[in-house]
């Protein structure tokens, strides 16, 4: 491979791209190598912040490093007429952006109606314990409803999951994972039928885990290999449950027994297995995700960010695997709407708009400055707006750890 290091303004159509100097996370590109085909993913890659790239001169164009003549430059100003430049109202004036007000009571929405499905589940999932079956058809209607609100307020609904404690129950991580496979489905543009099966997989994924010792369902980091056994069956265990309840749909089954082992292959043969693989897999990653983003096995909790990036680092190597990881990515967001985001100048600030195109460059409503002080009431700062070298975010913060309340900055806003 034969590798060079240019800057953004000599790529061009044609060339092979293979690394930016900046994390992918903070690109708008799920492929992170890739023929520049269109003059549109250069601009992309200048609105991402991206000043170098570095190219494979084998597998596309090399930089032309002779400067063209004059005729030519003449030739291309007379050729190319010039763009007409369309004014840009502020972002936080576009008329399609959801107030303030509106997020709140979304975001207030949203919370109740987690609270309502935990306990319910608490309900489904100790009847499992204690009889060995699932009751199929409240997973179902209960998956039904979550996809409606989903559809309904698929921000609010991200943003609530991070209100749980760490090292959540078996039902509140089914929840978390159904919430964020149906999430991802419907960013990769799933039918219903599809976004069904995922909810219920994702929500009955460790089922199997009802028939283990409670000592062993609270995973510690390490465990003796006899354990380790007896916790791995809980997958084989999960897919006979659902068979002794009357389920046949292959779909849900494929996912209770595959999202341990994202490298197997399912039994099955054809155009229908190969769909329950890629769901297997889809919902193994997002398994992964909240484990790490919640410390389920013992580990400090990291920020969606942390566990993303890990994530990619982890399977990176699998072309399969590291591209459900950047849907994942795409599909959450760098930072999604109701995030508690830390700036360059120590203020903390609540994610309040995202701006079209320019996902790394939202607008907020700082809430606590510099000094530790609670500004009320919030202060907008819409980052497209922040002069170079102006303030920046830093990282993503945990609300509940930094002792606001998302739901209040939001109505202090819209007051």
């Amino acid at each position: 491979m034969a590798q060079r290091t240019i800057p953004l303004t000599r790529l061009v159509v044609g060339m092979y791209l293979i690394g930016v100097n900046r994390s992918w996370l903070q690109t708008p590109f799920l492929r992170h190598k890739f023929k520049i085909k269109d003059q549109s993913e250069i601009e992309a890659l200048r609105r991402a912040g991206i000043t170098e790239v570095m190219i494979d001169t084998e597998q596309g164009l090399d930089v032309v490093d002779h400067e063209p003549s004059r005729s030519t430059l003449v030739e291309t100003v007379l050729v190319e007429p010039p763009t007409p430049i369309q004014p840009k109202a502020p972002f936080a004036a576009t008329s399609s952006l959801p107030s303030a007000m509106m997020l709140a009571e979304n975001f207030s929405k949203a919370r109740q109606r987690r609270a309502e499905w935990v306990n319910r589940l608490n309900s489904l999932f100790e009847q499992t314990r204690m009889t060995g079956l699932v009751d199929y058809d409240a997973a179902s209607q209960l998956i039904d409803e979550t996809i409606s609100d989903i559809l309904d307020r698929q921000a609010a609904c991200y943003a609530v999951l991070g209100l749980r404690q760490p090292d959540p129950t078996i039902h509140e991580h089914g929840l978390t994972v159904s919430t964020l496979s149906v999430i991802l489905g419907q960013a990769l543009n799933y039918p219903r039928e599809r976004l069904q099966q995922l909810g219920i997989g994702g929500l009955l994924h460790d089922i199997g885990l009802t028939r283990l010792p409670r000592n062993i369902v609270k995973r510690p980091k390490t465990m003796p290999p006899a354990q380790q056994t007896l916790y791995e069956s809980h997958t084989t265990q999960g897919g006979a449950i659902l068979e002794k309840s009357g389920s046949s749909d292959q779909a849900v089954l494929a996912i209770v027994k595959g999202h341990h082992n994202l490298a197997a292959q399912i039994e099955q043969t054809g155009e229908i297995s190969a769909a329950h693989q890629e769901s297997a897999r889809l919902i193994g990653i997002i398994d992964q995700y909240d484990e790490l983003v919640t410390g389920q096995t013992g580990l400090t909790p990291m920020s969606s960010n942390q566990a993303l990036t890990q994530l990619y680092q982890r399977y990176r190597a699998d072309e399969v695997l590291s591209q459900v990881v950047s849907y994942l990515i795409r599909a959450i967001g760098v930072y999604p709407l109701y995030s508690v985001v830390a700036l360059s100048s120590g203020e903390l600030a609540v994610v309040g708009a995202i701006t079209p195109g320019k996902a790394h460059l939202p607008l907020l409503y700082i809430c606590r400055s510099q000094s530790g002080e609670t500004c009320f009431p919030p202060v907008s700062l819409d980052l497209v707006h922040e002069p170079e070298g102006g303030r920046t975010i830093r990282d993503v913060r945990n609300a509940d750890r930094e002792g606001l309340d998302v739901e209040a900055v939001l109505r202090q806003v819209a007051a």
